[in-house]
């Protein structure tokens, strides 16, 4: 029944009675709708629940928060759930026939550095609302009393305060500008320090002890020292030698390792530079016509402090030569174009044999051969060698190419006892190129490969075939001969006369 219809009696009853009886009317009108609203005919509104606190994805401190929560009509009890995962598989807490909307955590059923995940459902009569949409919150790590991290600083070995600036972080971050510095009140965990900037004048820092990363048990206490090194300040001195003589002049180089720095001229002087390994890189420049032969003691050398490193640039003025480059084809004399490549003290091409190259410093050279060179010719070596040495007079680098023949030849023989059988033994030679004949025969210019000799018929009478030698297979060579020997022997009975046939009555 709908209020329409309830109206519809009211009027009703209106038209039929009259106005001395609506008080009347009135009252059986509310007492039908009572009965109507018992009997699940009028809907009342829907029950829902809404979280308040603490609210999603919120952190709380302790382990024993309290869950509150608001529903949009009267619940007779509610019923609450706490779970490890947001599916609510893993169940925690599961609380029912609730009275109040709140709920207080009991101590030890949660734990630190944990995230929960809550919801909840409320009942009214036959009327529940499902559970509400479920919100997570987590407890941070709870640290007992006192546990402190203290930050100091030495300076060679002695305790030092003052201005320094630095880094804590872990599960407590935070900052320090000075030395000594505590901090307490900390949750349990492992703690870095980083050195940022500052600190005692002219020093740098060495060392954390007893390490930049440490692990602060609960309740306990730890400490980390900066320790810092104020260096005895150390030089640097670059000379130069050509032929073991001082020599001073033009020459670009530069030093590399705590201090950096270059410099275009010789003897070079550099002061007050810190402690550590630095090497030395020559550039270009340096006597004339002399090369650079070694950087002494070593080209990389360690300063200690308050020291002196020298770096010494040894140069060699080496009396000059010429290099010439020729070739041969299949031992001959040859000229043309190949390009070759010359390194060493000098570097150098050409694109043509021969050629020479004057005016050459002293040293190691090498010749590299790239292309070119008699057509349908390769190159077999550099004679005397590729790498060779010239401390002036002359060496020569020899391309010798070697142009292979593409062709060679054939023979067949047919033999019997060691004499020549002439005319009669056929045969097929079968490979690359094929040909037939009888036997004594040759074949020049045949193509390169692997052939087979077969004997096709006429052998001689009264002996018998013993084979081929060296084989009946063989490879030939480009500009090579082969043999093939078909070889008979021994003596065969003639047949004898024939055998007298039957009688014939």
């Amino acid at each position: 029944m709908t209020d329409s219809d309830i109206e519809y009696i009211y009027y009703d009853h209106e038209n039929q009675k009259g106005d001395m009886y609506t008080p009347m009317r009135m009252l059986a009108i509310l007492a039908l709708m009572g009965t109507l609203a018992l009997s699940g005919c009028v809907q009342s509104a829907a029950l829902t629940v809404t979280l308040n606190t603490p609210t999603g994805g919120s952190t709380v401190s302790t382990t024993t928060p309290t869950l509150a929560w608001s529903s949009s009509g009267t619940a007779d009890y509610y019923r609450l759930q706490i779970a490890a995962d947001s599916n609510f598989q893993n169940i925690i807490i599961d609380s029912t026939n609730l009275r109040e909307p709140s709920y207080t955590v009991h101590s030890g059923d949660l734990s630190s550095n944990q995230s929960y995940y809550w919801r909840v459902s409320a009942y009214s009569g036959n009327q529940t609302t499902g559970w509400s949409s479920g919100w997570s919150f987590r407890i941070q790590g709870q640290a007992p009393a006192g546990a402190s991290i203290s930050v100091l600083a030495s300076v060679d070995g002695l305790p030092w305060s003052g201005d320094v600036s630095f880094s804590i972080t872990g599960p407590h971050a935070d900052y320090g500008s000075s030395a000594p510095t505590s901090f307490t009140d900390l949750t349990a965990g492992t703690y870095t320090v980083t050195y940022s900037s500052g600190g005692p004048e002219g020093a740098t820092l060495g060392s954390i002890s007893p390490s930049p990363t440490q692990t602060l048990s609960g309740g306990g206490s730890m400490s980390f020292t900066l320790n810092f090194h104020k260096q005895a300040k150390g030089a640097i001195a670059v000379n130069a030698l050509v032929d073991g003589i001082p020599w001073s002049g033009n020459l670009d180089y530069s030093i590399l390792g705590p201090y950096q720095d270059a410099n275009s001229y010789v003897p070079g002087n550099f002061s007050d530079l810190p402690s550590g390994t630095y090497t030395l890189t020559y550039n270009h420049g340096g006597p004339s016509d002399a090369v650079l032969m070694s950087i002494t003691p070593s080209p990389t050398q360690t300063l200690s402090r308050g020291g002196v490193v020298n770096f010494t640039l040894n140069f060699h003025r080496s009396p000059r030569g010429v290099i010439a480059v020729e070739a041969t084809l299949d031992g001959a004399p040859w000229s043309g174009l190949v390009n070759y490549t010359i390194t060493g003290p000098r570097t150098d091409s050409n694109n043509s044999v021969p050629a020479n190259f004057s005016n050459i410093p002293s040293g190691t050279y090498t010749l590299s051969y790239n292309s070119g060179g008699p057509a349908g010719a390769t190159l077999v070596n550099i004679a005397p060698s590729p790498v060779q040495n010239m401390d002036g007079g002359s060496i020569y680098f020899t391309l010798n190419f070697h142009r292979q023949a593409r062709y060679g030849a054939i023979e067949v023989h047919a033999t019997t006892g060691g004499q020549a059988v002439l005319g009669h033994v056929s045969f097929v030679l079968s490979g690359p190129a094929t040909v037939s004949g009888t036997a004594p025969a040759r074949y020049n210019n045949m193509p390169a490969g692997t052939y087979t000799l077969s004997v096709t018929g006429g052998q001689p009478i009264g002996v018998r075939f013993e084979g081929i030698s060296p084989s009946p297979t063989q490879n030939l060579d480009p500009g090579g001969r082969l043999v093939f020997d078909i070889a008979y022997g021994g003596v065969v009975a003639p047949p004898g006369p024939p055998m007298p046939g039957p009688i014939l009555k």
